[in-house]
């Protein structure tokens, strides 16, 4: 069945059931096609809900005294003129509509539908409603919805245009061909997880294009013989295509995508998709590393960056890589910083892949010889100042001083000129500008931004440009710019932590909270220290589970989650849990737990082990059995107490904390955050030191102490066990600017954190 409508639906009890915080409408694709479709009313809001309807197929019926000229018109929909009854509710309809301007008539519809399990759908009034109209995107066979529970219609429109600007044109187009060719490479290539490599590279590639792919372009993706048909555009595949089909050994593809210059959302579209698509990643220096938070978990990470005087890749092995990366089958985006082709040698790794006969594109990127510039506020034209720009490299190997050979000539233009790679030969620029003629008190500036590791931005008549710059310390990489545009500055403000440069550690789930909201804030927030949750192999006895029940406890989200997976893997009957009893440590493991349908038994007001401990004493029976459901880094604290008091502990590792790190340094910081004491630990073990001028933050007790064993200067700490109550932290220490915020500790302080 080819679900063709998409909208929030989910049956529901009254309104003062339904938790703060949770979306009580779940997303699903109902088939309406030939199915009977009940609209109550005529007027305005039922036409607009019948046009939305219409494509999907149902047999649609309208019932009202008073029916729209305008909807009268509309063909194939059966006009009832009278009041709404129960009858109409015969033959049993798919959907109910009640679009009638009386909220008493609507209550009525509603209450009688939700008896009879009808979906139904009340008009501006979320109340009566068991399912909600989404905003629609639709093209061709193409359908979505977007729903934010009745919260905010504009946020639904907002993001209903946003999606459509990210739909190509011709997507009707490229789902036809596609599947015209589904039912033959469904049968040839019975594997599951080569069939779909090979729909998901051949959806990226009609994507890159922008329509269906013809036979040739097909088979650039492909090594072997295809026959007439199987990949024809337009046409479906005959039978006799199996065989050859089965033969098709799929090859990998390689994207040069220029990342930008600057923050991780100045990559293009096209750039991003292919970065979320992908199966390995080669990145450079200066990309922004929240954009390798966009790469899929499971793809490979390859840092090859290559910078003056630290070569950590040469060209040859770069290409040599892609080559095999791609050989090997697969999709490859190769990220730069800037653009590819502008001094980034991304012609030569193009040329290089397709002398291997690799598939490949490039997908521009804002080169730093604007970006940057921009960043400083400084246009590089802008009228009646700057008509023209020109980008020289002052990193020429094969003249005497770097510069090149028409260099003197660049002196008599009257445009903006932009040297890269240059900071080295500053001196060498300056003086042979002015040697050739450039007026000694032309503007300009020395910009070292983006991502570069010190940011700097320095502005002087072009005759003590060099002495500015090494008196403000600017270090490569860095632009040059010289021209009237450089006295310029345009230059957006910046939040209240903007100028800032904040480390965050920890796993995605709380790590993404945190960097988000720095980074709407002003900042600049890398993600320093990755880490990724490994599910440890455990014995786990469903069936003594069943039989044996008593309390499981869990210290952290991550172990709710992980024991889930657990189950769901293992297609073990969420019934087993029913006679177990639930504690947990702090509110936000009490609310991962609540997204499996479950309510904790016992929550402590205080989030520590000791706490924890007594409630579960004093609530479990003697002899009680007790599982605790943990990372293999968690405090042996909790079953020491518990094994005190005379219980017999399960302590359970479900799961581990790996790290993925920044770079073999980390760059200059002011805060650097910190959410598990497991994450303390794994920090030190990869940079050994915390990097001087950077306060840290800790998001609770056991963090705070794990740190104290480490560094013995005063660092923050969050009055909330929580990604908000980190961020908060830091905005305060902003306000009370040098006022420190000392942290003492004493024996008894042992909050569990909600990510260890």
């Amino acid at each position: 069945m080819f679900y063709r409508m998409f909208f929030a639906c989910c049956y529901r009890g009254e309104d003062k059931d339904n938790k703060e915080g949770e979306m009580p409408y779940f997303p699903i694709f109902i088939d309406l096609k030939n199915k009977p479709v009940l609209i109550v009313g005529g007027g305005t809001v039922a036409l607009r809900k019948l046009q939305k309807l219409l494509p999907y197929g149902g047999r649609l019926t309208v019932v009202a005294p008073h029916i729209l000229p305008q909807l009268a018109l509309i063909p194939g929909v059966n006009l009832q003129r009278h009041s709404f009854g129960v009858s109409d509710l015969r033959p049993r309809p798919a959907l109910v509509i009640a679009a009638t301007d009386d909220r008493e008539t609507n209550h009525c519809i509603s209450l009688l539908c939700k008896k009879r399990h009808i979906p139904v759908n009340a008009a501006d009034d979320p109340a009566l409603c068991s399912f909600l109209f989404p905003a629609l995107v639709r093209q061709g066979d193409f359908s979505a919805g977007i729903c934010t529970g009745g919260a905010s219609p504009a946020a639904a429109a907002y993001f209903k245009e946003r999606l459509r600007e990210l739909l190509p044109e011709g997507l009707d187009g490229i789902l036809n061909w596609l599947a015209s060719i589904r039912p033959v490479l469904k049968t040839a290539i019975p594997e599951q997880h080569n069939r779909a490599d090979i729909f998901r590279r051949l959806f990226d590639a009609c994507m890159a294009k922008g329509g269906p792919l013809t036979r040739e372009e097909a088979e650039r993706y492909m090594d072997g013989e295809l026959r007439d048909g199987v990949v024809t555009q337009g046409s479906a595949a005959p039978q006799g295509s199996v065989a050859a089909c089965k033969s098709v050994a799929f090859k990998g593809s390689v994207a040069l995508v220029g990342a930008g210059c600057g923050k991780a959302d100045l990559i293009t579209l096209r750039g991003l998709r292919l970065l979320q698509q992908c199966q390995a990643v080669v990145y450079d220096d200066l990309i922004d590393p929240a954009l390798l938070e966009s790469v899929p978990e499971s793809a490979l990470r390859l840092y090859m960056g290559k910078r003056s005087g630290t070569h950590a890749a040469s060209q040859t092995q770069i290409n040599q890589k892609l080559i095999e990366l791609a050989r090997s089958g697969l999709r490859v985006v190769r990220l730069k910083g800037g653009d590819p082709y502008l001094f980034g040698r991304g012609g030569e790794e193009m040329l290089a892949l397709r002398a291997a006969g690799i598939p490949c594109q490039e997908v521009p990127g804002v080169p730093s010889a604007i970006g940057i510039a921009a960043e400083a506020g400084i246009p590089v034209t802008h009228r009646g100042v700057s008509r023209g720009v020109y980008i020289v490299t002052a990193h020429t190997a094969d003249t005497p001083d770097g510069l090149p050979e028409d260099f003197d000539a660049l002196a008599k233009l009257s445009g903006t000129l932009v040297f890269l790679m240059g900071l080295e030969r500053l001196s060498a620029i300056v003086a042979r500008l002015i040697a050739a003629g450039k007026d000694k008190n032309t503007p300009g500036a020395v910009i070292s931004g983006g991502n570069a590791p010190n940011p700097v931005r320095v502005r002087a008549p072009l005759f003590q440009l060099e002495q500015a710059a090494k008196s403000a310390g600017v270090s490569p990489p860095a632009i040059i710019l010289v021209g009237d545009v450089a006295a310029m500055d345009l230059s957006e403000s910046v939040g209240p932590l903007g100028g800032r440069k904040i480390g965050v550690t920890g796993t995605r789930e709380v790590a993404e909270k945190q960097l988000t909201a720095f980074r709407a804030l002003g900042a600049e927030a890398l993600w320093v220290l990755r880490l990724n949750v490994e599910e440890l192999p455990m014995e786990l006895d469903w069936r003594s589970m069943g039989e044996r029940p008593g309390w499981i406890v869990f210290t952290s989200a991550n172990g709710v989650r992980t024991f889930f997976e657990r189950m769901e893997g293992e297609s073990v009957d969420m019934s087993l849990l029913e006679k177990w009893k639930f504690a947990v440590i702090g509110a936000a493991t009490g609310a991962a737990l609540e997204r499996y349908g479950i309510q904790a038994d016992l929550c402590p007001e205080t989030f520590t082990s000791e706490a924890l401990a007594v409630e579960i004493a004093a609530a479990a029976k003697p002899g009680d059995r007790i599982m605790l459901l943990r990372s293999a880094m968690a405090s042996s604290k909790l079953s020491e107490v518990l094994r005190g008091e005379g219980f017999a502990v399960e302590d359970l590792s479900i799961y581990d904390v790996k790290k993925e790190v920044y770079g073999d340094a980390l760059p200059t910081l002011d805060y650097l955050t910190f959410s598990s004491a497991g994450g303390v630990k794994l920090f030190f073990e990869q940079y050994g030191e915390i990097p001087a001028g950077t306060r840290c933050v800790c998001i609770g007790g056991v963090t705070a102490q794990a740190l104290s064993q480490y560094v013995d200067k005063p660092f923050l700490l969050s009055r909330l066990i929580s990604a908000e109550g980190v961020v908060e932290t830091v905005l305060r220490d902003q306000r009370e600017q040098g006022r420190s915020l000392q942290v003492c500790f004493s024996e008894d302080i042992s909050l569990e954190d909600n990510n260890s």
